[in-house]
């Protein structure tokens, strides 16, 4: 595991990608944001790259993440590459890679904020693999923040060359009983309204972080500064903004395009049950039940995989789980790009 304590150097725009914390198969470039309209100062995003993608690719992939997380999935990456697909990867402002001291970790009042990074990556994209289909991988709040942002495009008539989304264990709902959801909202709307830094006093585990990782229990090596077991916290401010885009989504957003979801088959809410009796084996962090209820409100072209044995982040199952996992996604992305395949390397003409 790389540890990363110090800030990412600054690049100015148009500067050349520089070394990246996973390797040499990996680049990033500085994307700057201005001043945050939170009042926390200058502010950017991070893009990766993925160097060893094919040369020839039939299309790319964007990858978001959730909250308290960044790009680390270098086996997706290399996943995707052998089926012909390049990836790269955004690290959201005060996220991961683009966090820096004195700015909230994760924390935004306007889900709409993310549209700045999200636009520029997509044109780096663009430029640099002019007429490819882009396909879209949003995790967990990212699966929450990347229709939204879609959607607008769309409404702008800037939806090209987005031609898939891939929705892994989206939140789109607050998860609580129904009874008790309009009175959190109230308290949400006051505290989000009066006081948006204000740090809501949620009891917190790291159970979902040690089954995970390759120190632990789990299978995969990322940096506990930028990806915390015990999570960066849940402010109002955010949290309200949380609420505003899932009422909008589940009102509704029809997108022209095929979305995969991909989640497991099962939740077990770590806050709700002994830690000693959870089967870290499933989503403990969100009810995959409001997953599948909500998901046809994304687009009318749903494939819906649940996946036993699947974590909260199903790229991050186990080994023979994430081999089903991957096979649910290869058969989209074929059913998707249909018969889109590399150009012929000419050197093997």
């Amino acid at each position: 595991m790389v540890a990363v304590t110090t800030p990412v150097p600054s690049t100015a725009p148009g500067t050349p990608w520089t070394a990246d914390l996973l390797g040499p198969s990996y680049r990033r470039r500085e994307l700057p944001l201005g001043d945050d309209p939170d009042g926390e100062g200058p502010i950017s995003a991070t893009l990766v790259r993925h160097e060893d993608a094919p040369a020839d690719a039939r299309a790319v992939l964007l990858y978001v993440h959730g909250l308290t997380d960044y790009f680390f999935h270098a086996h997706l990456a290399e996943f995707l590459a052998g089926h012909g697909v390049a990836t790269y990867a955004l690290d959201l402002r005060k996220c991961g890679r683009s966090r820096r001291d004195g700015l909230t970790p994760h924390f935004t009042t306007d889900l709409r904020c993310y549209d700045d990074e999200l636009d520029q990556a997509l044109a780096v994209i663009v430029a640099e693999r002019p007429g490819l289909p882009v396909l879209v991988a949003a995790h967990s709040t990212g699966g929450l923040v990347v229709p939204l942002w879609l959607a607008r495009r769309r409404d702008r008539g800037e939806l090209d060359p987005v031609a898939g989304l891939v929705l892994n264990a989206p939140w789109f709902q607050l998860d609580a009983p129904d009874r008790a959801r309009g009175v959190l909202d109230r308290v949400i709307r006051v505290l989000g309204t009066q006081r948006p830094y204000y740090r809501l006093p949620l009891r917190t585990s790291d159970l979902y972080g040690r089954s995970t990782h390759a120190d632990h229990d789990g299978d995969f090596a990322f940096d506990t500064t930028l990806k915390p077991f015990g999570g960066v916290g849940v402010r109002a401010g955010w949290l309200l903004a949380i609420r505003r885009g899932q009422r909008r989504l589940q009102q509704g957003l029809d997108l022209p395009m095929p979305v995969l979801l991909l989640r497991s088959s099962a939740s077990s809410l770590g806050a709700r049950r002994r830690e000693d009796v959870v089967d870290v084996h499933t989503d403990l962090i969100l009810d995959v039940r409001s997953m599948e209820r909500y998901v046809d409100r994304v687009s009318r072209d749903v494939t819906d995989r649940p996946v036993p044995g699947a974590r909260h982040d199903v790229f991050l199952s186990r080994p023979d789980v994430l081999e089903t996992v991957f096979g649910h996604l290869g058969d989209w992305l074929d059913l998707v790009l249909g018969s889109r395949t590399p150009a012929p390397d000419p050197q093997e003409s």
